[in-house]
């Protein structure tokens, strides 16, 4: 025959059972909750790298046409859907930024050549910044007059690049942010065409 003490002792046993389950569901939802957002995270940060990473590849093309071009207000580019169009704004004192031959820094919102797209506000965009230099290339050498017995001259040819460092700064959501620098070589004398 069981006593009331021993019944009481099931209880307690019990009680203590169900905290200790109801703890470890807690702690599974917290670390699950946590994940998530960790998850999120991770996927916003590789977003805004991609799209920095793919705007360098925007600055390339527009540096190209403003070569060709020589000059330029603001570009309207196909967006993914075939009804979704951007406009990439070139600040009006940078119109001919092909030319911008100076060191440069990473690209803030009051300082940059173009951004994409128009914003206001907080809301997603890519700043971009550029410029660079004239580097001569090096080119076959040509040997005139017996120029390899040392009595006659060489000439040697290969033209000239500009080089251009290109910073693309994607200020994303969730204030993440991405900057990426390529440097850029276009060879002089190798213009496309003028598609603007």
């Amino acid at each position: 025959m069981k006593t009331s003490e021993e019944e009481g002792y099931i209880l307690v046993v019990t009680l203590l059972i169900m905290l200790v389950l109801t703890i470890i569901g807690i702690a599974a939802n917290r670390n699950t909750t946590i994940e998530l957002q960790i998850a999120g995270n991770d996927r916003t940060q590789k977003e805004t790298f991609y799209d920095a990473d793919g705007g360098t590849e925007l600055a390339q093309e527009l540096l190209e046409q403003n070569i060709a071009c020589l000059s330029f207000s603001s570009v309207n580019v196909n967006g993914f859907n075939a009804d979704d169009t951007y406009k990439i704004t070139v600040d009006n004192d940078s119109l001919g930024f092909w030319r911008a031959f100076a060191p440069v820094s990473p690209p803030t919102d009051s300082d940059r050549t173009f951004y994409f797209p128009e914003y206001s506000g907080n809301e997603p965009h890519t700043n971009f910044k550029l410029g660079g230099n004239t580097k001569l290339n090096t080119g076959a050498a040509i040997q005139m007059a017996a120029g390899y017995e040392g009595r006659g001259k060489g000439i040697g040819t290969g033209g000239a690049s500009l080089v251009y460092d290109i910073f693309s700064n994607r200020i994303g959501k969730n204030n993440s942010e991405s900057l990426i620098y390529v440097e850029y070589y276009h060879i002089l004398g190798q213009e496309g065409d003028c598609y603007y």
